[in-house]
């Protein structure tokens, strides 16, 4: 034993274990739940942004459809309620109207309808409609075609002639005014519905529309009636008359004005020329305006008939015709013949008591 041994007793002491080193991990476990929450407020973020996006794609679609059935909605109504309806009315009582206001009304309604046909084809539908809207432009092309052929159809019943036929013309369009509704209706807006769903569109409607006429508008019983009513209204067809406003014998270069209270006497020589002059006492111009004499010989024994036809005459104008041809025989001569003259009728002449006279005549030798 060692000297040491006695004196002390030597106790040994363990040495702590050290403690782990925590920083490092708490600060991976960190970054990692940073990075977590980095991610998925990215992703929220982005998931939100899309909605955003796709919302205003959703609003800008749905605004450009809305936009667009706003125009054609328009488009229709302005077709049935500036055209179809005045049109309508129109042929219902043509008599309403004076010449001058139904030749306007008829004008306004040819140009309303030209530019609703314009406006359609100017409209810029969504690309996914484009070969619809030409159904719709080619409905008011044909619709425009109607009123120009009714227009045309009622001027023409002004003159009072072939009014039957007028009437088959009219009641034939029939299908320009209704048929452009019927594709509408039928072709257009139908498919359009499904179109608009399909691109996701719920929230917008297609207009809709009603018919542009009834069917009785264009009833030929109808349409006669009314376009006889035209031919018989003075307010629409104005007063037609004329009257002989003279009537005097060319003979030998001299003119003798004849009286019908007396016998008239004037040299003979062949190739005599009565001068009829013609008053239009109507409203209008009147056209190809027949004139007629007729010569009956002493004691009726012979009778000479002659025609001829003044182009043009103005309303309250004269105009004159020289008649020729009238060879009075050597055996009227010194005798008293009648020489009857007439101007007219023209179309719608109601009263005939000025349009002719009767003259008394006595050719005689120099």
């Amino acid at each position: 034993m060692s000297f040491f041994d006695d004196d002390a007793e030597v106790t040994q002491v363990t040495a702590p274990t050290p403690r782990p080193r925590r920083g490092k991990r708490n600060r991976s476990r960190l970054r990692i739940q940073r990075l977590i929450i980095a991610l998925v407020a990215l992703f929220v973020l982005v998931f939100v942004l899309a909605l955003v996006i796709r919302s205003c794609q959703q609003n800008a679609r749905e605004a450009t459809y809305r936009s667009y059935f706003t125009q054609v909605q328009q488009v229709l109504s302005d077709s049935a309620n500036k055209v179809g309806k005045p049109t309508a009315a129109l042929l219902a009582d043509p008599t309403r109207y004076g010449r001058t206001q139904l030749l306007s009304t008829l004008n306004g309604l040819v140009a309303t309808q030209n530019e609703i046909t314009t406006r359609t084809q100017r409209i810029n539908p969504p690309g996914k409609l484009k070969s619809l809207h030409t159904i719709l432009v080619q409905g008011e092309q044909v619709r425009l075609s109607g009123v120009q052929q009714v227009r045309a159809g009622l001027l023409a019943a002004l003159t009072g002639k072939n009014l039957h036929a007028t009437a088959r013309k009219l009641a034939a369009l029939s299908g320009y005014f209704t048929g452009p509704d019927v594709y509408y209706n039928e072709l257009y807006r139908t498919q359009a519905q499904k179109i608009m769903t399909a691109d996701g569109v719920n929230n917008v409607a297609v207009p809709t529309t009603s018919y542009f006429a009834s069917s009785s508008v264009f009833s030929p019983s109808s349409l006669s009636a009314a376009l006889t009513s035209v031919s018989s209204s003075t307010k629409l067809t104005g007063l037609h008359g004329v009257a002989l406003a003279g009537v005097a014998i060319k003979s030998n270069g001299k003119t003798i004005m004849l009286s019908s209270s007396g016998a008239n006497n004037f040299q003979a020589s062949v190739g005599l020329l009565v001068s009829v002059t013609v008053q239009n006492q109507g409203s209008g111009t009147e056209n190809n305006v027949p004139v007629t004499i007729t010569w009956t010989g002493p004691g009726n024994s012979s009778t000479q008939s002659y025609r001829a036809a003044i182009p043009a005459i103005a309303s309250h104008a004269k105009q004159t015709v020289d008649v020729p041809g009238l060879n009075i025989p050597s055996t009227a001569i010194t005798k008293s013949s009648q020489l009857k003259v007439e101007a007219g009728p023209v179309p719608d002449e109601k009263i005939l008591s000025n349009n002719g006279a009767t003259f008394t005549i006595i050719p005689v030798l120099k």
